[in-house]
């Protein structure tokens, strides 16, 4: 970019979005997104199969093999999800004038479904006697159990709303000083004891949030050449010291949220951004990653359903049941998906929709480029 002078600061119709101006997305790119999108599920759902501590899921020590699988991706998981979550907000994102609108189509894509699902775990919880918060107004106000991750990315996406409309992402010099601010929060977010609607949480995202949006917005800088080298380079490093970490010493389940690291955040990013120019066509997967919201959202209450019915056998055929459970992880929701888009309001109360789509429409808006606009002098 040095021969352009002053990129930095330049509106984002010119720096970054300048390809997306004159040809649609690549479709490869669109078959990425969507298989990423599957990797995550399935890394997610193979965690919970495990268990997030020894007493909980198949309840291995913490020694065995799997407690080392689920440690060794646990850089990837939540960061891939929000990575992409930033990045297809880049395709579609907020336009000048319309905050309001765009706020209640978040508040419905995501608010919606968070809460019927909260309410539905709380209340199986509850009718099998398991513990629960001791007042129900909590868990919509606070995170409860995974679904933590949809209340923090509502907050993640009302910053970018407030960022947007004020205009301190629409230079690459802006976009810079937001992230610093973003990284700060990331590492010293004063948020820990008072994390009302994830806010805590939502700091822990927004650093990847963002690597997603400019993945999109500034790809002239950060999907070039000379990038892509520089982020193998960083994940191969930073992925193989952490691999070398978890595979030689006895660790504990991995709270990347509680305990961050600079890792965490190198891992996380590199792995996004080798991964959204150099994976290869992984159909199956990709066809998983269409279903990626009910899976997120539901994928628990089948993992449960399965290790309930194995309960003493799943310690003598661990492997069986892992390989059960998560089968029945991923194929539960994307058969609560299938049936809901039959069902009149069902797409709204699983995934927000308004209508029922076929996962060809879910393709179709990755696919879309940023509507061409005139290019403005700098």
């Amino acid at each position: 970019m040095a021969n352009v002078p002053g990129w930095r600061s330049r509106p984002i119709d010119w720096v970054g979005n300048r390809p997306l101006l004159e040809h649609r997305v690549d479709p490869m790119e669109s078959a990425r997104v969507q298989a990423l999108r599957g990797i995550a599920c399935l890394l997610l759902v193979a965690f919970h199969t495990v268990g997030s501590s020894a007493a909980s899921g198949l309840r291995v020590p913490d020694d065995s093999l799997y407690r080392q699988f689920t440690n060794l991706f646990v850089h990837l998981r939540m960061p891939l999800f929000t990575f992409l979550s930033g990045f297809i907000y880049g395709l579609r994102p907020l336009r000048p004038g319309q905050a309001v609108a765009f706020s209640g189509k978040k508040l419905r894509r995501l608010g919606v479904p968070l809460l019927v699902a909260s309410t539905l775990l709380y209340c199986l919880h509850a009718a099998a006697h398991h513990p629960v918060p001791p007042g129900m107004w909590t868990i919509y106000v606070f995170p409860y159990w995974h679904l933590w991750f949809v209340q923090a990315l509502l907050v993640v996406f009302a910053v970018v709303v407030v960022l947007e409309s004020i205009g301190a992402l629409s230079t690459f010099t802006g976009f810079a000083a937001v992230f610093a601010l973003a990284l700060a929060l990331y590492f010293h977010g004063p948020f820990g004891t008072l994390n009302v609607f994830g806010v805590y949480n939502a700091a822990y995202l927004l650093p990847f949030f963002l690597c997603g949006l400019a993945a999109h917005r500034y790809r002239e800088v950060l999907q070039s050449s000379r990038a892509l080298i520089a982020t193998v380079l960083c994940f191969v490093l930073t992925q193989g010291f952490h691999s070398y970490v978890v595979l030689t010493r006895t660790l504990p389940p991995i709270e990347p949220v509680d305990h961050r690291s600079a890792l965490n955040l190198a891992i996380g990013m590199s792995a996004s951004l080798c991964a959204l120019q150099l994976l290869p066509r992984m159909p199956l997967v990709e066809r998983i990653g269409g279903f990626s919201y009910p899976i997120y959202l539901y994928h628990p209450l089948f993992v449960a359903a399965v290790l309930s019915v194995a309960g003493a056998a799943s310690v003598d055929a661990r492997g069986l049941v892992f390989t059960v459970a998560c089968i029945a992880g991923v194929a539960g929701p994307i058969a609560m998906g299938l049936v809901a888009r039959h069902v009149p309001g069902g797409q709204l109360l699983l995934e927000g929709r308004p209508s029922a789509r076929g996962r060809r429409e879910e393709i179709r808006v990755v696919l879309e480029p940023v509507p061409a606009k005139p290019l403005q002098p700098g």
